[in-house]
C-alpha cells in the first residue's frame, strides 16, 4: 500500500510536471504570436526610441530620452478609435476636451545656459507648464474644456495639475504660434472642424517633481521599462541630478503637400536629465549601464528604430563598441549605436583627459540667452528686471511674454527697453507690437506680450514696475513669509536654417528630422523664477485671541457652574 501510494504521487507530480512544461511553452507561444499580432495590427502606427548623451564641459553628462509614436489621425465620422501603441490615456483625454495640440513639462534645477549651451527641450522653467490648444469660444466651452483637461491630467500623472484655473492661465496671441503651417485645423483625434482654437497656458511654479509622476509617464511606453531604452529609466539616479525635465508632447500634422489627406498624430514623451558621474563614484571610465544603475536588454520589440546617439567632444572621450555610423548635429559629431542591429548590451565611455574644459564653453553658449530678477524694497511696490542677451551679428526678432499673478499689479506705462552694446552705448528700443492684459482680482493674471527686435552683440533690458496687493489670511500659504514664486518669462525666436552666423540650437536639430517646416525652427527660453514678498498679516492675533477668549470663557464657565451645582448650608455656631 506504501509503494503504490508513493508511486501514484510520483506519478502526480510527473504529471504537474509536464503540463506546467507545456503551459510555459504555451505561454512562449502565446507572447510571440501576441507580438506578432501586436506588430500586424499596429502596421499603421510606429514607434521609435532615441537616447542622447552629451558630456557637458563642466563634467557633467547630458541624457536625453526621446520615444516618439506615430500613428493616422481617425476620421471624425468613425466612431472607433483603436490604441495599440498610442497611450489610449491620452488620446481618450485629448478628444473629450477637444484638444488640438498639447504640452505638459514638469521641470526641476535650472537649465545652466552659459555653462551648458542650448537645452534639448524647450521647456527649462521650474514647475509644472500645460500648454494646450483647444476646440471651441473664448468665453463659452473652451474654458470648461480646460478645466476638464486639467483635472483629467492631474489625475493620470499624479499632480497637482488642478490648481491650474482661470486665476492663474493665461491666453497669449503671439508667443506659441505654430510653427508648423501644414497641421492647421488638423484635430487630434478628429478631422477638421470650422470652430476657433483658443490657445491657454498654465504654470505652477511650486509644483515639484518625483516618483509618482515618473511611474505613469513609464506606463504609457509601450515596452514600459521592461526591454528597450526605457529599461534604463532608474527613478533613483534620474531625480538625483543638477536638472531634470520630463514631459509629452501631442502634435497633429499632415504628410507631404499641402492639401494631402495623409495626416497623422505625432506623440512624443521626453525626460532630459543632467547627471554628475563624480556623485555616484564614477571617474573617468564608466558604462551606460554604471551611470543608470540599469541593464540594457536590448531594443523594445515595437520598436521601428531605437537608436543610442552620442555627442562627440573635439578630444578627450572614446566610446566602445564601434558606432554603426556617424553624422552631425548641431554643428557636433554624433555617434550613433544601432541597438537592433548590433544588438548592444551597454555602451562604456572613457575619458582619455579632462574633456570638462570652461574655457572652451563660450563657444556652447546659446545665441539668446535671458535673465529675470525682481528690484524694489518694502512691501507695497516693486519691479521686475529682464536681461535679453543676444550673441548674434545680426538683430533677432524676439516675441516677449511675462505673466503674472493678479496680486501684483503691473503698470504699463513703466514699461522701459534699453540696449546696451559692447562698448557701452545705451540706447531706447521701442516693440513693434505689445498686447498688455490687466488682471482681474481673483479671475485672470496680468500679462505682458510684446514683439521686439533686439540689436546685434547687446544687452537689453526690460523693466517696468508692480503695486502688491493684499490677500485673505485664508489664501496666504503656510509659509507665507517665505514668499511667493512667480513663474518665468517666457523669450521666443525663430531659428532658421539658412543664417550661418547663429549655431543651431540642439532642441532644433532634434525636431527638424520630424518637423514639416525644415527651415524655420521656433525656440523657446524660460527665465529663472522670483520670489515676491506681500504684505502678510500678524497670524498670530488670531491664536492671540484664541487663547484669550478661551481663558475667559473657562474662568466664566466655572464660577457659573460653582454656582449653580454647590449646595449651600448655613453653619450653625456651637455656643461652646
Amino acid at each position: 500500500m506504501l509503494v503504490s501510494s508513493q508511486q501514484s504521487i510520483f506519478t502526480v507530480l510527473l504529471a504537474s510536471f509536464y503540463l506546467l512544461a507545456d503551459s510555459m511553452s504555451f505561454g512562449e507561444a502565446m507572447r510571440a504570436d501576441s507580438v506578432s499580432h501586436y506588430r500586424s495590427s499596429s502596421n499603421s502606427e510606429t514607434f521609435t526610441e532615441d537616447l542622447l548623451v552629451k558630456p557637458l564641459h563642466d563634467g557633467k553628462v547630458l541624457l536625453h530620452f526621446e520615444f516618439r509614436v506615430q500613428q493616422p489621425s481617425a476620421e471624425a465620422s468613425s466612431s472607433q478609435h483603436h490604441y495599440h501603441l498610442f497611450p489610449r490615456q491620452i488620446g481618450e483625454i485629448a478628444k473629450q476636451n477637444g484638444v488640438d495640440e498639447l504640452h505638459l513639462s514638469f521641470t526641476q534645477g535650472g537649465w545652466r545656459q552659459d555653462t551648458w549651451g542650448s537645452p534639448p527641450v524647450n521647456s527649462q522653467g521650474v514647475g509644472a507648464e500645460i500648454i494646450a490648444r483647444i476646440n471651441g469660444t473664448e468665453d463659452g466651452s473652451s474654458g470648461s474644456k480646460w478645466k476638464g483637461l486639467t483635472n483629467a491630467l492631474s489625475g493620470v500623472f499624479c499632480a497637482s495639475l488642478n490648481f491650474i484655473d482661470e486665476g492663474n492661465t493665461a491666453m497669449p496671441q503671439l508667443t506659441f504660434t505654430t510653427q508648423n503651417t501644414k497641421r492647421d485645423g488638423v484635430r487630434a483625434g478628429q478631422d477638421n472642424s470650422a470652430a476657433t482654437n483658443i490657445l491657454r497656458h498654465g504654470y505652477l511654479p511650486r509644483e515639484n517633481v518625483c516618483t509618482e509622476n515618473l511611474t505613469p509617464w513609464i506606463k504609457q511606453l509601450p515596452c514600459q521599462a521592461k526591454s528597450g531604452i526605457g529599461a534604463l529609466l532608474n527613478p533613483y539616479r534620474l531625480f538625483n541630478m543638477h536638472f531634470h525635465s520630463m514631459g509629452i508632447s501631442l502634435e497633429p500634422s499632415i504628410e507631404g503637400e499641402i492639401g494631402s489627406n495623409r495626416k497623422t498624430l505625432n506623440y512624443k514623451q521626453y525626460i532630459s536629465v543632467v547627471l554628475d558621474p563624480h556623485t555616484f563614484n564614477l571617474d573617468k571610465s564608466w558604462t551606460l549601464s554604471e551611470l543608470m544603475d540599469r541593464d540594457l536588454y536590448g531594443a523594445c520589440q515595437v520598436s521601428t528604430k531605437s537608436t543610442v546617439r552620442v555627442i562627440m567632444p573635439d578630444s578627450g572621450l572614446k566610446v566602445l563598441p564601434k558606432p554603426a555610423t556617424t553624422m552631425r548635429l548641431a554643428g557636433d559629431q554624433v555617434s550613433v549605436f544601432d541597438i537592433q542591429k548590433q544588438n548592444i548590451s551597454d555602451i562604456e565611455f572613457e575619458f582619455t583627459k579632462v574633456a570638462a574644459n570652461v574655457q572652451t564653453a563660450a563657444t556652447q553658449q546659446p545665441t539668446i540667452s535671458a535673465h529675470r530678477y525682481v528690484n524694489g524694497h518694502g512691501g507695497s511696490s516693486g519691479g521686475v528686471v529682464t536681461e535679453i542677451i543676444n550673441r548674434s551679428s545680426q538683430p533677432m526678432d524676439i516675441i516677449f511674454l511675462d505673466t503674472l499673478p493678479w496680486y501684483l499689479r503691473v503698470y504699463s506705462h513703466t514699461l522701459d527697453i534699453e540696449a546696451t552694446t559692447a562698448d557701452g552705448q545705451v540706447k531706447k528700443l521701442t516693440p513693434t507690437k505689445i498686447l498688455f492684459t490687466p488682471a482681474i482680482d481673483r479671475g485672470r493674471p496680468s500679462s505682458i506680450e510684446l514683439s521686439l527686435s533686439v540689436p546685434e552683440n547687446t544687452r537689453t533690458t526690460l523693466r517696468y514696475s508692480f503695486d502688491k496687493g493684499f490677500l485673505k489670511y485664508t489664501e496666504h500659504p503656510p509659509d507665507a513669509n517665505r514668499g511667493f514664486n512667480i513663474g518665468p518669462a517666457i523669450i521666443t525666436y525663430q531659428q532658421s536654417a539658412d543664417r550661418v552666423d547663429v549655431k543651431e540650437s540642439l532642441f532644433c536639430a532634434l525636431q527638424r528630422p520630424y518637423s514639416n517646416n525644415t527651415k524655420n525652427c521656433t525656440v523657446r527660453i524660460h527665465t529663472e523664477l522670483f520670489l515676491a514678498s506681500l504684505p502678510t498679516p500678524d497670524f498670530s492675533m488670531p491664536y492671540n485671541v484664541i487663547t484669550f477668549t478661551c481663558t475667559v470663557l473657562a474662568l466664566f464657565f466655572g464660577r457659573i457652574f460653582n454656582l449653580l451645582t454647590r449646595d449651600f448650608a448655613v453653619l450653625k455656631e456651637d455656643n461652646d
